[in-house]
């Protein structure tokens, strides 16, 4: 079965003190606004993409960061979702010269052209249609001809290096 972790994430701003040396981030905007100072070298562990000649701007900062940066709570752990759950969305149209169906992927550049028969018996779709959309299980869409992943997980293994193991 598919499996993906899903996390959400928030845009921080970040400085670095010309005087101090050390590092000015906030979360949020106004009065709610969350503050820290932290050292280069802890911030660059938690974000190692970013350049250390960068002296300002903003990054993305899913909640493990933002945790070990000190700005939230300890994070609870994300539920695992079925990708079986999440089905694909395919649109297609007939073509009126050959007779097959010319199917698009959403959200992806994956267009390919299916025997009509195969196409109803998979999708199920009625005979007369020659214009729609569609949503398909991976399955299905791989029985089409699409290349969906098998497996995709979405993580962060900054918890397992900056945090410590959790029991339980």
């Amino acid at each position: 079965m598919n499996k993906a972790i899903l996390v959400s994430t928030q845009e921080i701003g970040f400085y670095r003190n010309c005087r101090t040396r050390l590092i000015e981030v906030t979360l949020g905007t106004g009065r709610t606004a969350k503050r820290v100072t932290v050292h280069p070298s802890l911030f660059l562990t938690i974000f190692p993409a970013l350049d250390r000649r960068w002296t300002s701007g903003t990054v993305e900062a899913n909640p493990d960061q933002l945790y070990a940066l000190g700005l939230v709570p300890k994070p609870q752990r994300n539920p695992t979702i079925e990708l079986a759950d999440m089905p694909h969305q395919i649109r297609y149209v007939i073509d009126p010269t050959t007779g097959r169906y010319i199917a698009h992927l959403l959200g992806t550049s994956q267009e390919l052209s299916s025997d009509p028969f195969h196409f109803r018996a998979v999708t199920g779709v009625s005979n007369r249609a020659v214009l729609g959309s569609v949503s398909l299980t991976s399955a299905q869409a791989r029985s089409i001809g699409f290349i969906v992943p098998e497996e995709v997980i979405v993580s962060d293994s900054l918890h397992s290096k900056l945090l410590p193991a959790q029991v339980g």
